[in-house]
């Protein structure tokens, strides 16, 4: 284990080596460090420094699995709250299963001489840009939606715009605006003349690790309600014990569209009700023909849930995957 003073020089000289950028780092000052919860001082180590013009926050620590990266984020929005600068954090080392669920969060990252993630850094970097201002830095739902359907239900390869509205039932521009950012990202790329068919740049298991940094929980909002909306299919942990060990849980959770909630015409509430229901992005069952939603939109809304039991029963979730 390095030295604080070693690893900071480290972190220094790895980002000139790669973005041949000069940084400073010197220990954060006394009245802000003072200002941070006891729970951030024993964690990490602050340092401050200037990046493309940009102040940043550098939070070392020595163990880079140590707080979730739910929590992780909380800590990190609070830290950037008080200091007016996104965070990033330094180890020396994190789990590889990690390092997916800190890119998934958006959290930036640097582990010295082996790997930097700074989507924080690269959105200021872009906000100049105006070409192509509709493709959005998150994944647009459909796209996402478009992703995992090629991935369980049937192969989308080598088909156009027209064919993927009537599969999806949404306009020309939504899957114009999908598929430009899928080609944008590397995931996708787009042939032919006036008529573009999408060709996938990976396959399987491989699209899934290419894109999984990139996808979001489909969840939109969770409310109550004592029935169970007509469009719906059975999500959350209940839906997790159906393809897992896992026990059920005593309410019941469904999802469904935001359409699909409309036209239910239910009561709903913010806080009470029988049963759950989850508002997601897209309509689950354009992905699933049973009554659960599917695998890896299951995954996607249960990844940030903190309960090691369902970490790993999710892992066991994406382990028993046929690609």
């Amino acid at each position: 284990m390095c030295k604080n003073n070693d690893c900071i020089k480290e972190t220094a000289a790895y980002i000139y080596s790669v973005l041949n950028e000069m940084v400073s780092l010197s220990p954060l000052e006394k009245r802000l460090s003072d200002t941070m919860p006891i729970a951030v001082a024993r964690n990490f180590k602050l340092y401050k420094g200037v990046l493309f013009g940009c102040t940043v926050i550098f939070a070392l620590t020595h163990d880079g699995n140590v707080i979730s990266p739910a929590l992780l984020k909380r800590t990190f929005n609070l830290i950037e709250s008080r200091c007016g600068g996104p965070v990033i954090l330094v180890a020396e080392s994190i789990a590889s299963y990690n390092i997916g669920r800190l890119a998934a969060q958006r959290l930036n990252f640097i582990i010295p001489r082996k790997q930097m993630f700074m989507p924080s850094l690269l959105i200021d970097l872009k906000k100049t840009r105006t070409k192509g201002s509709d493709i959005k830095e998150t994944i647009p739902s459909i796209a996402q939606c478009l992703l995992l359907y090629h991935l369980e239900v049937a192969s989308i390869d080598g088909c156009g715009a027209k064919e993927l509205m009537k599969i999806f039932q949404v306009s020309y521009a939504t899957v114009n605006r999908s598929l430009r950012w899928l080609s944008k990202n590397g995931l996708v790329s787009l042939e032919g003349g006036k008529t573009k068919e999408v060709r996938f740049c990976y396959l399987g298991k491989e699209l899934w690790e290419k894109a999984s940094p990139l996808f979001v929980s489909p969840v939109e909002k969770t409310l109550f309600s004592d029935s169970i909306p007509d469009e719906s299919l059975k999500c959350g942990i209940n839906a997790l014990s159906e393809y897992t060990m896992i026990n059920e849980e005593d309410m019941d959770m469904y999802a469904v569209c935001k359409t699909g909630i409309q036209r239910s015409d239910i009561p709903l509430d913010k806080e009470y009700g029988t049963f759950s229901i989850e508002v997601w992005k897209y309509d689950p069952r354009l992905l699933s023909r049973t009554g659960t939603v599917d695998r890896l939109s299951l995954y996607l809304s249960l990844k940030n849930n903190e309960d090691d039991r369902i970490q790993i029963e999710l892992d066991n979730l994406i382990n028993g995957m046929k690609w």
